[in-house]
């Protein structure tokens, strides 16, 4: 029972992360730098319809039980990483590697990115 609590609790704080991530950029998306001029009332839109869409599949996501759509190694995984770093993989994906190691150079960094960008 507490294996499940804790996958629970900390697939919750990885999505709320993620949710809080898509508040703080609302009006700006690096995907929509292709589409319009960063900064004009274009890019806002277009980043606030794919923002606001991403948040509340965020927010779903943080409720709905992990073992319903993550296989028995990605929860395994789960439990291995404190709840603080889960919630930073959620809150600044840009901070760490594929591996969830810390980047070492963040320089040139786009601090508005989240894996969901690259997603075409």
């Amino acid at each position: 029972m507490f294996e499940w609590i804790e996958e629970y609790a900390k697939h919750a704080t990885l999505n709320f992360g993620q949710a809080l991530q898509g508040l703080r950029y609302l009006l700006t998306h690096p995907r929509v730098d292709r589409v319009a001029e960063r900064g004009s009332l274009g890019h806002a839109w277009l980043s606030l319809k794919m923002r606001s869409g991403l948040v509340a599949n965020d927010l779903f996501f943080a409720i709905l039980p992990p073992r319903w759509h993550h296989s028995r190694e990605e929860l395994a995984g789960f439990r291995a990483v404190p709840f603080r770093r889960w919630f930073q993989y959620g809150y600044c994906a840009w901070r760490f590697t594929d591996t969830g190691a810390l980047r070492e150079d963040l320089s040139g960094v786009d601090r508005r990115w989240d894996p969901r960008c690259d997603d075409e």
